[in-house]
């Protein structure tokens, strides 16, 4: 029994249920990252289906923007091996396009069911668009019926649509979506500043907040000390403002060189020494007068 491809190493019920998640839409989306730098369309018409019934509609093409190298790479999406089994449309789309790939779900197919003239393009778990087998490429008239469809259905839209305006002053779809691609990326981008700027100002407010509790630290260090200062002073008879610490070094010098005691202290003892002087002077006084009174 051959095995799908896609479905290497995994269960029936895993496959059944991963294919279920999957969605044309799904596929389309990452076929259309697949052709980012090539014009990428969807449900393409080869004539007015609208007026004749028997016209083709193509899931989604590429055309390369290259005057050397143009190419069209067609592609039938299938989601469902039911739909792969029972399609027949895919013969209509081979002048239609150089080249045309089966892109499917994994598990709808295996390689020995795609026809030679076509690929086979298998959506991975990760979103992308893995090429299975390549289709041949094929030398095609330039589809010109295919080409009026894009043409009257992207530029003749919106020709009628901003008929007033010059060309260079209009968008085309294409021209549109990359405006609307570098809008989306550019969203992103400045989410991304934003989030290294929270972050850097984040960071930069936590050594603000850091610094100013070091100061406030800082801050009542200066208070504590100077009161200590004051009392030094005042035990040292300091009476200066200005150059408080200054002249603490130089009254503690001084008591150095006294034995211990401070200016404050010798002033006192000065004024000791002299209020003893005057009183012995005043008792002599006394005893003299007295003495003097008995004679």
């Amino acid at each position: 029994m051959r095995r799908l491809v896609g479905t290497h190493g995994a269960t029936k019920s895993k496959v059944v249920l991963y294919m279920q998640k999957i969605t044309a839409r799904d596929i389309t989306k990452a076929l259309a990252k697949r052709h980012k730098e090539d014009m990428f369309f969807t449900e393409v018409k080869n004539g007015p289906t609208q007026t004749v019934a028997h016209h083709s509609k193509i899931d989604a093409l590429a055309i390369k923007i290259s005057w050397t190298h143009f190419g069209i790479t067609g592609y039938e999406i299938k989601v469902s091996r039911s739909d792969f089994l029972r399609d027949e449309k895919w013969r209509a789309y081979l002048p239609m396009c150089n080249q045309l790939y089966f892109a499917v779900a994994p598990g709808v197919c295996n390689v020995e069911e795609i026809p030679d003239v076509c690929g086979l393009a298998v959506m991975n778990s990760k979103g992308g668009i893995r090429t299975i087998k390549k289709a041949p490429w094929r030398d095609i008239e330039p589809p010109v019926e295919m080409f009026k469809y894009l043409m009257f259905t992207y530029i003749g839209a919106l020709h009628r649509a901003e008929k007033n305006y010059p060309r260079h002053e209009r968008l085309l779809p294409n021209e549109r979506l990359e405006l609307c691609k570098m809008y989306l990326e550019d969203k992103a981008n400045m989410r991304e500043i934003g989030r290294q700027v929270s972050r850097k100002l984040e960071s930069e407010m936590y050594e603000l907040r850091r610094k100013a509790e070091r100061l406030d630290y800082i801050e009542k260090d200066e208070e504590r000390a100077d009161r200590v200062l004051s009392k030094i002073c005042q035990a040292l008879g300091v009476t200066s403002y200005y150059n408080k610490g200054e002249r603490c070094l130089e009254a503690i010098e001084q008591m150095k060189r006294s034995g211990g005691l401070t200016q404050s202290m010798i002033n006192e003892i000065q004024q000791i020494n002299q209020l003893s002087g005057a009183l012995l002077e005043s008792v002599r006084n006394t005893l003299f007068d007295n003495r003097k009174a008995q004679v």
